[in-house]
């Protein structure tokens, strides 16, 4: 008996209801968004390239392969370059420079207000080159002696091959051969040291 009464408030209700939510879909799937505001851009500075000026040291340096792969400390040849091959640089990048350089096999490198033109050799530089290390020669069977400290093995260069077998060594001496664990410094202690071990031959 009530529902008869109220049947059709409800239905009017439910009309109502059923209107207002597809009106309010209706706003909310076409509604434009709300302008944010922007945003201000912040830009990087730029990095300054670096040119060549009157001012700055362009330096002509050596460098070897096997010390700098080993990383030993070498004091090679440096002399400022100057002249006109100096002047021909004013105004260059670093880049440019490289390419100038490149069919020279040099290699360009900036440290600060410096540019090192570098030559880079094979080998071991002269300093190094006045050190020397026991080794085995290439079929292992003699003692040989090779250019450079130890740490380089036989990268620095073949000094001379020796007749002396390693076998014939006391095992403590081979391993330290072995190991290239055998350094001089000086010339004299290694012929001294070669004369001594000669003892060992057959």
């Amino acid at each position: 008996m009530v529902w008869k009464n109220f049947k059709y408030i409800y239905f009017g209700l439910f009309l109502v209801f059923i209107l207002s939510s597809g009106i309010s879909f209706y706003w909310m799937i076409n509604s434009e968004p709300q302008n944010k505001p922007r945003l201000p851009v912040v830009q990087q500075p730029k990095e300054k390239i670096f040119k060549v000026t009157t001012e700055t040291k362009v330096v002509l340096k050596e460098e070897y392969k096997v010390c700098q792969k080993y990383n030993l400390p070498c004091t090679g040849e440096e002399k400022l370059l100057t002249g006109s091959a100096r002047e021909q640089l004013n105004g260059l990048t670093i880049e440019e420079i490289s390419k100038k350089y490149a069919q020279e096999n040099k290699i360009v490198r900036r440290e600060n207000d410096i540019v090192n033109i570098i030559t880079l050799f094979e080998g071991l530089c002269s300093q190094h080159k006045k050190i020397w290390h026991l080794g085995l020669n290439n079929s292992g069977d003699y003692i040989a002696v090779y250019y450079g400290p130890g740490d380089v093995q036989n990268e620095g260069g073949i000094y001379k091959v020796t007749e002396i077998p390693i076998n014939n060594l006391p095992l403590d001496y081979q391993e330290k051969i072995k190991t290239y664990k055998l350094e001089f410094y000086q010339e004299e202690e290694l012929i001294a040291t070669l004369d001594s071990i000669s003892e060992f031959l057959d």
